[in-house]
């Protein structure tokens, strides 16, 4: 009895394949030339795409309506401590599905330049490891010349 169920719920194979299938309202794409058994896989294809099509709208739908979240939330801190006459600079980068994105905003020279510094940016800073890379050039050159 379950084994029925599980196959009525599935849909069946042997109804008739359509010969065109619509893009657009206003675009239909003709088939008719292709077997059955092509037009089969081909429609499973398709289908399977616009799901994924379908998901990757939400998701970038999704992080959407979080980054506007954070611009409001951030937003309103700003405006809240600045009025208060405090000093603020607010920075954040996030990479979502909709892109990279670097926020800087606040009352401060630093938050009106727009720039966001090296670290805010993800950017290595590589100076202290030339320091210390130096530092050890320096003593290997003094040990040559002494030894």
């Amino acid at each position: 009895m379950e084994d029925k169920r599980k196959t009525d719920q599935k849909h069946d194979l042997t109804a008739q394949v359509p010969t065109s299938v619509n893009l657009t309202p206003s675009t239909s794409i003709d088939l008719s030339w292709l077997t059955e058994e092509e037009r089969k896989v081909l429609l499973i294809e398709y289908t399977s795409g616009m799901m994924n099509l379908g998901q990757k709208a939400q998701e970038m739908n999704i992080d959407a309506m979080a980054l506007k979240k954070v611009l409001d939330d951030f937003s309103q801190a700003t405006k809240d401590i600045s009025g208060d006459g405090n000093a603020i600079t607010i920075a954040h980068t996030q990479t979502t599905s909709i892109g990279r994105t670097e926020i800087i905003m606040g009352n401060t020279k630093h938050a009106q330049s727009g720039k966001l510094s090296k670290s805010q940016t993800g950017e290595k800073d590589w100076n202290p490891y030339y320091i210390f890379g130096g530092i050890i050039a320096l003593i290997v050159i003094i040990a040559l010349i002494r030894g």
